[in-house]
């Protein structure tokens, strides 16, 4: 029982299926022999015992054969929780102990769009833990991409791994060549590379998030240095402007104004104001009897 490895000491195999068909829909593709093939293998590892359904992942390139498999998936297990399935790209930096990959395109003219990015082979490949299951047509793969598909076709098949013949290993393969993914590009350093973007986006999302919560901050208590107590450098300022107040504040006898009246300063003007009257009055009415107030 389980599903029937070709190599027992090694958990990788290819499925063709050459009969599979590509249909558009809207913008993305399904083939629906492809999708029969994933759910058989599924059902093989979770009939086996080799694996739970937390355990497997199905993925593959478009959105269209997601849904349907997720649909096929489903009727595999009683309830919650399912087979993941996902798309390439969602299941990115996700790992399982079992990955299921459906490739979709089939046809005659060995067009395989996307399927050829070596980023997405790396990324539906290297997140198996214990076992990678391949569905896809050789054919239209070889054609259709030969610096990617043909090499690891050609490898699957040296290693005997490829279920249309599963233990028998055929043919030869270059080392350098299957390393060789794009533009000289090592298997090893496209590794590398996915790491340290994975690394320097982690990075950066850490400094958005201290730089939001200092701003956060700021909004919170204040920013600006000469309101900060704990700095010393706005400090210096900011004691500057306390002895301007204080300056101000004081009157020409160097005093300070500690009233509450807001209107004093006009009170006092109002009464210098009046006594500069009286004492005109005073002056012009000299011919009158002497107040008693000027005794």
């Amino acid at each position: 029982a389980g599903f029937p490895w070709p190599r027992e000491e090694f958990p990788v195999a290819f499925v063709p299926v050459p009969h599979g068909i590509e249909i558009d829909d809207g913008v993305s593709k399904i083939n629906e022999a492809e999708a029969a093939a994933a759910c058989d293998a599924v059902a093989a590892l979770l009939q086996g015992g080799q694996c739970s359904a937390t355990d497997i992942a199905v993925v593959t390139p478009y959105a269209a054969q997601v849904r349907l498999i997720r649909r096929l998936t489903k009727r595999l297990v009683t309830g919650p929780p399912y087979v993941e399935v996902s798309s390439t790209d969602g299941f990115q930096g996700r790992e399982k102990e079992a990955v299921v990959f459906s490739a979709v395109r089939s046809n005659d003219y060995g067009a395989v769009g996307f399927v050829s990015d070596w980023r997405r082979v790396n990324v539906s490949f290297t997140r198996a833990r214990r076992g990678l299951i391949v569905i896809g047509n050789d054919v239209t793969l070889r054609r259709g991409d030969p610096e990617t598909w043909m090499p690891w076709l050609q490898w699957a098949d040296a290693h005997g791994i490829n279920m249309d013949k599963p233990g028998i290993t055929r043919g030869r393969y270059d080392p350098e060549q299957l390393r060789r993914v794009r533009g000289g590009t090592t298997a090893a350093e496209m590794l590398k590379d996915v790491l340290e973007r994975q690394q320097a986006q982690k990075i950066t999302a850490e400094k958005q998030l201290e730089k939001a919560s200092k701003k956060a901050l700021g909004h919170i208590v204040g920013t600006d240095e000469t309101t900060n107590l704990g700095n010393n450098v706005g400090a210096v300022p900011r004691e500057k402007e306390l002895k301007k107040d204080l300056a101000l504040l004081t009157n020409s006898d160097g005093c300070w104004d500690d009233t509450d009246d807001e209107d004093d300063g006009l009170a006092h003007g109002n009464h210098s104001a009046d006594t500069f009257a009286m004492s005109s009055t005073n002056t012009q009415e000299t011919n009158g009897p002497a107040d008693a107030w000027d005794l």
